[in-house]
């Protein structure tokens, strides 16, 4: 039984039943009749003359016969929910000149004539969804010029006739998902001028010809996804001018060719997500200025041009989630103005410019979960006033010296921001540690000096794939005095005063015996800086408990 199907109808039974007698099997509410009797085996030749709807829940009916309901004129809505029908007779419906709705979800028919489903001239929505159909005669829709839904979902459907739909040009609705579609008539949807929502999905359509949605000038949503289209026709959406949804989701798409998308000026979303994509050209969206979701995650992508997102001013959230990106160009989201979240996380990004979101005023949401980052740079979220929800977990953080802005951000704006678990993955005994717990002395660098004399990071520390700024650490080395050993486990920081800062792990010395400092024992290390150098000794002496 397909999940709470009868459900639809449950509020049938809180109506006052009327004086007239109901057929067996059945409830009869008003002008509804509901028959749910599993012993129920043929149509009911006593349905009451008022009744316009009648509806059938898991009965053992296999077998509508010819005019079968004749006998009951007024009704505008027959519907078969999870029977076990599968032989329908010439004209099955005829003598229904009010039928508007007509439902036949989960049998088991396999087919139907020409003829089953004539003179139905009123009827606006058809549904045979969940079926076994396997094929479609080409006139079945012939005397159907009224029909503006028609549900076709959950078959066996393999291909189409060219001309299925010809009869149809008030449709509005059409949906083909989940059948074994391979490919399809270019001419199959030119009839369908009022067509506003295709669903497609779940099919196995490899390709798509060239002018296949060329007429469907009225269309508004086109669902293509799980598919198994590996390409796109430069023009396979032109003269769909109107649309303004498009799933491509969870195909092989491997390339977008430029013009692609040159004709959805009216496009607010689109679903590119899980498709082969290793790269997007520059200008490829600037067709559609008033797109507002772009998801494009679970792809290949290794790089984004700096004009790919070029002319989005109105995009709202954008997903480049679960990619292989090592890298984005300074000015890649320049013209997002309107962006409120952005998905970076799952990708191999190890460095980020300071100026990559400065235009992206209305930011909420950014996630850099799941990357190689080590440090960010100063000022990077300096234009981000309103970013409340900030993913950084799964890095490798350096918590020294270069991660001191992200520090001192975290710490103004912790009050407002949730998602943040950003813990050390180094210096060694900072591992494991929550960033804003930390106190800001324990951000500091081993320091060593050049040949030139200038203090600089010691190359370990160096941020990834940029530069130390040189002029920056001289002043921070004039304020404060970061002394450590050549191994870095033992810091002490200190201000022109007073040392006021000491990180110690404890370790052997090279071939003196297991690690640790014994009780009644010292240890000291010589540390230096380019201030000078201290000895640094720790003394460890057990005294009796209680005293």
């Amino acid at each position: 039984m397909l999940p709470g199907a009868w459900l639809r109808w449950a509020g049938l039974l809180l109506l006052a039943r009327p004086a007239w007698p109901c057929p067996a099997g059945c409830d009869c509410f008003i002008q509804e009749v509901f028959c749910s009797d599993e012993g129920l085996a043929a149509i009911p030749p006593d349905i009451p003359p008022h009744a316009t709807d009648i509806i059938f829940v898991e009965t053992s009916l296999t077998t509508v016969g010819a005019r079968a309901f004749s006998g009951s004129p007024n009704l505008t809505k027959v519907v078969f929910l999870n029977t076990q029908l599968h032989y329908f007779g010439p004209d099955a419906f005829g003598g229904l000149p009010r039928l508007e709705d007509l439902e036949i979800t989960g049998s088991a028919f396999s087919n139907l004539s020409t003829d089953t489903l004539s003179n139905l001239t009123s009827l606006g929505k058809l549904t045979l969804n969940f079926n076994m159909l396997e094929a479609l005669p080409e006139g079945l829709f012939h005397q159907m010029a009224a029909l503006e839904s028609l549900q076709l979902q959950g078959n066996r459907l393999q291909s189409l006739p060219g001309r299925l739909f010809r009869p149809l040009g008030g449709l509005k609705t059409l949906n083909l998902a989940q059948n074994l579609l391979a490919q399809l008539p270019e001419e199959l949807f030119d009839p369908l001028s009022s067509l506003q929502t295709l669903r497609l999905s779940n099919n196995a359509l490899s390709s798509l010809p060239q002018g296949v949605f060329g007429k469907l000038g009225s269309l508004q949503e086109l669902f293509l996804d799980s598919n198994l289209i590996s390409e796109l026709p430069p023009g396979v959406f032109s003269g769909l001018f109107q649309l303004e949804k498009l799933w491509l989701q969870r195909n092989a798409i491997r390339h977008l060719p430029l013009s692609v998308f040159s004709s959805l000026g009216n496009l607010t979303f689109l679903n590119l997500q899980g498709n082969a994509l290793r790269g997007l050209p520059a200008g490829l969206f600037a067709p559609t200025p008033g797109l507002v979701g772009l998801s494009l995650s679970y792809n290949q992508l290794m790089a984004v041009s700096e004009g790919a997102f070029a002319n989005l001013s109105s995009l709202s959230s954008l997903t480049l989630s679960h990619n292989a990106l090592t890298h984005l160009p300074a000015d890649v989201f320049r013209d997002l103005e309107g962006l409120v979240k952005l998905y970076l996380g799952s990708n191999n990004l190890t460095a980020l410019h300071p100026a990559l979101f400065q235009n992206l005023s209305k930011l909420e949401l950014l996630s850099l979960s799941r990357n190689l980052l080590t440090t960010l740079p100063e000022g990077i979220f300096d234009t981000n006033y309103n970013l409340f929800n900030l993913a950084l977990h799964g890095n490798p953080w350096q918590c020294d010296c270069h991660l001191a802005y992200l520090f001192s951000w975290l710490s103004q704006y912790s009050d407002r921001l949730f998602n943040i678990h950003t813990y050390c993955a180094g210096p060694a005994y900072l591992k494991g540690q929550l960033l804003p717990a930390l106190q800001e002395e324990q951000l500091v660098c081993p320091v060593t000096r050049d040949r030139l004399g200038f203090q600089a990071p010691g190359l370990e520390d160096r941020e990834p794939r940029g530069s130390w700024d040189l002029a920056a650490q001289e002043r921070a080395v004039w304020s404060r005095c970061t002394y450590s050993n050549p191994e870095g486990t033992v810091v002490l920081a200190c201000d022109e005063a007073r040392c006021r800062w000491l990180n110690v792990q404890l370790s052997p010395r090279a071939g003196s015996g297991p690690p640790g400092l014994t009780y009644n024992a010292s240890q000291h290390w010589d540390l230096k800086s380019s201030c000078g150098s201290v000895r640094v000794t720790v003394a460890i002496e057990a005294r009796p408990g209680g005293h």
